[in-house]
């Protein structure tokens, strides 16, 4: 049996092409990222006054099978030994410290030469000092604009960032694209049979439906259709046949869902984007600050190991002095000993100096993104900031004028008042108004064939009472109580920036205040020291004094370089919490350094 299929023809090519040409996920993704790219910049532009960049991950993953398991394996490591044993052994209880013979010397020979102490304690750079490596070892070298410029790049925090706000702006992209017109087609191909009491009918049917929907702006939504349908006898029981028509509905909602309330989705999701923009770069402000606190940080850590190595080697030195004013018997044993231990003391310091330097520095790695086993230098510098002369009131006032997270939340206070007129809008009754027409053709004649005298059309409205709105009851208290928690968020937050800029003016004034007394303080400590070693080279001093003037000194030195630190750190602070710090690339040197589209400034050593 021949089975007539030219009019099947122009149906299945529309179905096979719909189920299988089609855009590849590469054109999706390009698409998205040419609209959302657009939109971003226009965005930032009007927010921000100028484009920082955006940029996400454009790879596209294949699935491994092992993503299909139901349970994922996990390694398990092999049997091994111990590594902390316990045995029933007594451990004797004996004194802590040195041997007898050096608590009680019979004479020179009981101390170890000096030019032994210094071979086995002084050798700066021998196998097992501990100590900043030297400049050879290192291959990376960054001042704190190259590493802003390296963090940009690298950080995987800062990319999470970055990811956020192109979802935010994704979302704007859908709800922008459900209030434009949307086509459609549906295809479907049957066949219908029977059996003896069907008179083995056979008929294989081919079904379109193809259109237009279009969301109106205050509610309802209007289509067009058209419905093409063609019957093909397969056995002589069955009959042909071809039919077509065009529909055209749509309903309007009159009071419950109607006006502002249906553009509720579409308005969040604008307002949202603006949000995130704001998130964004004041996240982009926290990031110059956090990078610059752990480098002026490191730089403080950095410059107490070598305090801490001039005053190992010093101590070395004092316990030559000391052993060799013994020798000559000018003074008792008991200051070789102090000195000795001021010694042994300095040394550990250093040592554990070193590792909270190295494990600072590793930290600090993982924050900028940088491999952990990529050697780095951190090159110091001062940053050319002013310390701000301003008063307390001065500074508040900036900071509720130019902080954008206060913006947003003074924003958000009326998303919550456009919810609470949302939800008394789901307390009115339903009314809506529908309408529809239909045209099509008349029976046995083509489906080409319309008939004007087919039209036919309807128009009514529906009515649903109020009679059950609990949920919508609860959703308008929410939104009041949301709205008022919004007032207090905010007026929590302004206050809370207020306090902020006040503790950060008084901290500014504090680390000047401290600079300048560690300033005083390392002098009185140098010349402390300068005189208590003159009084042990006459004979007329003791050890004890020098230890304690270099311990002096010592901390007088870290105290200061903790205040310069601080005091870099709060002015920056200071201007991010007044929404004065600018990071765009026309704001200087760190603005330049945050721009992902600028070309890399700061290679590698």
């Amino acid at each position: 049996m021949i089975i007539p299929v030219k009019k099947l023809l122009p149906l299945l090519i529309i179905g096979v092409c719909a189920a299988f040409i089609g855009c590849s996920a590469e054109s999706y993704r390009d698409s998205a990222d040419l609209q959302i790219g657009k939109m971003l910049r226009d965005r930032q532009q009007k927010t921000l006054g100028y484009t920082p960049q955006v940029e996400v991950a454009k790879e596209i993953p294949s699935t491994p099978k092992r993503a299909y398991a139901k349970i994922p394996t996990s390694p398990i490591p092999p049997p091994t030994t111990a590594p902390i044993t316990f045995q029933q052994v007594e451990v004797p209880r004996v004194p802590l410290g040195p041997e007898t013979r050096w608590m009680e010397p019979t004479g020179p020979e009981a101390m170890p030469a000096g030019d032994e102490i210094m071979q086995r304690r002084l050798h700066i750079g021998g196998p097992g000092f501990a100590g900043p490596p030297t400049l050879e070892e290192y291959y990376r070298r960054y001042e704190l604009m190259g590493l802003l410029e390296y963090a940009v790049r690298h950080s995987r925090a800062y990319r999470d960032q970055m990811e956020a706000l192109y979802l935010a702006a994704l979302d704007v992209s859908l709800q922008r694209h459900l209030f434009a017109p949307i086509p459609f087609v549906h295809q479907d191909l049957t066949y219908n049979g029977g059996q003896r009491d069907a008179n083995y009918a056979a008929a294989l049917t081919a079904a379109t439906s193809a259109g237009m929907k279009q969301k109106l702006p205050y509610g309802g939504e209007l289509v067009a259709e058209t419905l093409v349908q063609f019957v093909n006898a397969l056995s002589e029981t069955a009959t042909s046949a071809e039919s077509a028509q065009l529909v055209l509905s749509g309903s309007l909602p009159l009071l419950r869902g109607a006006g502002m309330v249906n553009l509720e989705p579409l308005i969040s999701s604008e307002r949202e984007l603006i949000y995130q923009v704001r998130t964004f770069e004041q996240y982009r402000r926290d990031f110059v600050v956090s990078i610059a606190t752990q480098y002026f940080n490191l730089l403080a850590q950095y410059q107490g190991v070598l305090n801490r190595r001039i005053s190992y080697a010093n101590l070395v030195s004092l316990t030559e002095r000391t052993q060799a004013l013994y020798d000559t018997g000018r003074i008792i044993f008991l200051e070789v000993q102090r000195s000795l231990q001021s010694q042994l003391s300095a040394e550990s310091a250093l040592i554990d100096a070193e590792e909270g330097y190295q494990a600072a520095l590793d930290n600090f790695k993982l924050r900028i993104g940088m491999p952990i086993d990529e050697r780095l230098e951190i090159v110091p510098v001062e940053l050319d900031v002013h310390v701000p002369k301003m008063t307390a009131d001065e500074a508040v006032t900036l900071a509720h004028k130019y902080r954008l997270d206060l913006r947003t939340a003074a924003d958000q206070v009326e998303d919550a008042q456009r919810g609470v007129s949302n939800a008394r809008n789901g307390l009115l009754p339903d009314v809506n108004l529908t309408a529809s027409a239909k045209l099509g053709n008349e029976p046995n004649t083509p489906a080409s064939n319309l008939q004007e005298r087919t039209l036919t059309y309807t128009a009514g409205i529906g009515i649903d009472l109020p009679i059950d709105r609990l949920a919508e009851r609860n959703a308008l208290r929410k939104a009041l109580i949301a709205f008022q928690k919004s007032q207090r968020t905010y007026a929590q937050l302004k206050d809370q920036i207020a306090a902020d800029v006040r503790d950060e003016i008084r901290a500014i004034r504090t680390a000047e205040a401290s600079l300048e007394i560690q300033r005083r303080g390392i002098e009185l400590a140098q010349n402390r020291l300068e005189y208590s070693n003159e009084l042990l080279r006459e004979g007329r001093g003791l050890a004890r004094d020098v230890v304690e003037s270099q311990s002096s000194l010592l901390d007088a030195q870290d105290s200061f370089e903790r205040a310069r630190a601080q005091l870099q750190i709060r002015v920056l602070q200071l201007m991010r919490d007044t929404g004065t710090l600018r990071v765009d690339p026309s704001a200087g040197a760190i603005g330049q350094a945050m721009d992902r589209a600028a070309p890399t400034t700061q290679p590698g050593r």
